[in-house]
């Protein structure tokens, strides 16, 4: 149900990185719809996936021609069990955290990083035919260097005011959460801040051509999570660490309220199961604040649920699914 929501909102599922793996094993397809309700009005959002066919995807009954321009139309924050993997995983997935989270707000940001994630593509695939057939033209790799070059600027300026203005959002979740006083901080190291990406591409092209890679510029960055100065994943018990993940979406949360001027959607997907009683306690009393809107919580312990939800100060309704 939660990955349904979040479908409708960012045109791609949370949990599965493929469309053809939404589709249940037996069926030839997939159909999901909703309808979002605002003072504006209503709009309802319609998905369809067919194996090896091209995804559709609707606004009003009007088809996108790009998935890109739906993004941002309904933002939405989910938290889950697997966000372990932004903690533990490579640098590739909290690069696509950072950039769903700037996506969703910044449209020049989206279409920078897919212009950028084309011509990187192609230069890779220009060097492979480089090495392959043990020849080089440096004219045609200088094409898509100037428009790495072009794109690769815009994405560290709007990742870089990111992570400052993140952080002490960052910091003030933390500390609702898990009730301590440690100094958390999310840290945007980049080369860009020091050589332009044409100076980085130039220095490197030896080794690029070694590799039939690109092996600088935004692709290659990586956040750092801090805990007092040192890295989170060395240093952090596991509660502070389920502490930082939770206040990670809740701080991006509050981003997209503020650059957006309106309330995102709130997803937390069987969180309570892995929280002890304190974080569940500070959880519920953050997410009770009036600056959320809608949420949506999944559990599996209805016991459990209806005890969280007398805690919150607002209208809910409970819905019971037999079958996912």
């Amino acid at each position: 149900m939660l990955d349904a929501v979040h479908l409708l909102c960012m045109t791609r599922s949370y949990f599965h990185s493929s469309d053809a793996h939404c589709i249940q094993f037996d069926a030839p397809f997939l159909v999901v719809q909703g309808e979002f309700r605002a003072e504006s009005g209503t709009t309802p959002v319609y998905c369809g996936l067919k194996r090896s066919e091209k995804k559709v995807f609707k606004a009003d009954d009007a088809e996108y021609s790009r998935l890109s321009e739906h993004l941002g139309r309904f933002p939405v924050v989910m938290i889950s069990p697997g966000d372990h993997v932004l903690l533990h995983g490579g640098s590739e997935v909290r690069r696509k955290f950072m950039d769903a989270v700037i996506a969703q707000s910044d449209r020049g940001y989206l279409d920078a990083l897919q212009n950028y994630q084309r011509a990187l593509k192609q230069r890779n695939a220009l060097l492979k035919y480089f090495a392959a057939n043990r020849t080089f033209q440096a004219d045609m790799l200088e094409l898509y260097d100037h428009q790495l070059s072009e794109y690769a600027p815009v994405i560290f300026a709007a990742r870089n005011a990111f992570a400052a203005q993140f952080t002490p959002m960052l910091q003030e979740a933390y500390e609702g959460i898990s009730g301590g006083r440690e100094q958390v901080e999310l840290r945007y190291e980049s080369l860009l801040a020091e050589q332009s990406m044409a100076d980085l591409l130039a220095e490197r092209l030896s080794k690029d051509r070694v590799l039939q890679f690109t092996s600088a510029g935004p692709h290659r960055e990586d956040l750092d999570f801090t805990l007092h100065g040192h890295p989170l994943q060395r240093v952090g018990s596991q509660g502070q660490q389920k502490s930082f993940l939770i206040a990670l979406k809740l701080a991006a949360f509050e981003v997209l309220h503020q650059a957006l001027g309106r309330k995102p959607i709130l997803l937390l997907d069987d969180v309570f199961d892995k929280l002890d009683a304190q974080r569940v306690e500070g959880l519920i009393r953050m997410v009770n604040d009036h600056r959320f809107g809608q949420i949506f919580i999944s559990d599996t312990h209805p016991e459990r649920t209806a005890e969280l939800l007398k805690a919150l100060d607002q209208e809910s309704v409970v819905h019971e699914l037999t079958r996912a």
